[in-house]
């Protein structure tokens, strides 16, 4: 029994935190007063106090979402939903159908057009949805749920 596993993405925490505090140091070099040789920085500034709220609120979603862990796996005959908290195993003999959603307008980072997956199942009133663009090798995460509705 082989195991596909897809892994939930932190890029775009990081590579927010990164120019926050890059926005914050070329600020506060802007913004800091030279008196004579000394270089005194200003920390009574609306702009300092925003950026670091959005510091604090970027640093606490990635922790959170690192320490969940979330992962998608596939094995030949289930999908399991797991994060390190636990996981939910889906059956493919209880999914009713899958539904892909399609990305509005213009693709902006390429050619993914595939935005939400939708599982209908046998147990559950309403649609499960997975983010595509939340996990790494979506194309591949595409194909997965492809053949799970060509094996139905």
């Amino acid at each position: 029994m082989e195991k596909r596993i897809y892994k939930y993405k932190l890029d775009f925490y990081y590579k927010s935190l990164i120019i926050y505090f890059i926005f914050l140091i070329v600020y506060l070099v802007i913004r800091g007063q030279f008196s004579g040789s000394n270089f005194m920085i200003v920390f009574r500034d609306v702009i300092i106090f925003i950026v670091l709220i959005f510091i604090v609120i970027t640093l606490i979603a990635l922790i959170v979402n690192f320490v969940r862990a979330k992962q998608i796996l596939f094995t030949d005959d289930r999908i399991i939903l797991k994060n390190r908290f636990g996981q939910r195993e889906i059956l493919f003999n209880e999914i009713i159908f899958v539904r892909f959603s399609r990305e509005k307008g213009r693709s902006i980072e390429g050619n993914r057009r595939v935005r939400i997956v939708k599982l209908k199942l046998k147990n559950r009133k309403r649609n499960l949805r997975i983010r595509i663009g939340e996990f790494y090798n979506e194309r591949k995460l595409i194909q997965e749920f492809k053949s799970v509705t060509a094996e139905r």
